[in-house]
C-alpha cells in the first residue's frame, strides 16, 4: 500500500519538477510572465507551441487563473478548479517525464 503512495508521489513531483524547471527557463529567456500567450504558444509554430504547453501548462494555466481572480474576473471556485486541474496535468506530465527517463535508462544500460 505504502509503495503506491511512494510511486504516485514521485511521479506527481517528477510532473512538477518538469514544468517548472521548463517554465523559470522560459520565463528568465522571455522576461514575461508564463502564459497561453506570445511568446509561449504561438500559430507560427505550432509544434513548439505543444511542447511548451505540454510540459509548462500546469503552471500556465494557474498563472492565468491567479491573474483572472486578481482582476476580479473569477472567483475561489475557478481558480480551486483550475488548481485541481493542473495538479492532474502535472501528474500526467510526471508520467511522461518519469517513462522516458526508463525508457532512457534501458538504453543505456
Amino acid at each position: 500500500m505504502m509503495t503506491g503512495v511512494w510511486i504516485v508521489s514521485f511521479v506527481f513531483v517528477s510532473g512538477l519538477v518538469a514544468g517548472g524547471m521548463l517554465g523559470v527557463l522560459l520565463e528568465m529567456w522571455s522576461g514575461r510572465r508564463l502564459a497561453f500567450a506570445e511568446p509561449f504558444v504561438t500559430m507560427r509554430r505550432p509544434l513548439r507551441s505543444v511542447v511548451l504547453a505540454a510540459f509548462a501548462g500546469p503552471f500556465m494555466l494557474f498563472n492565468e487563473a491567479l491573474e483572472a481572480f486578481r482582476a476580479r474576473r473569477v472567483g475561489w471556485t475557478t481558480v480551486g478548479s483550475s488548481a485541481a486541474l493542473a495538479m492532474t496535468w502535472a501528474f500526467l506530465t510526471g508520467i511522461v517525464v518519469v517513462d522516458v527517463a526508463f525508457f532512457l535508462g534501458g538504453l543505456i544500460s
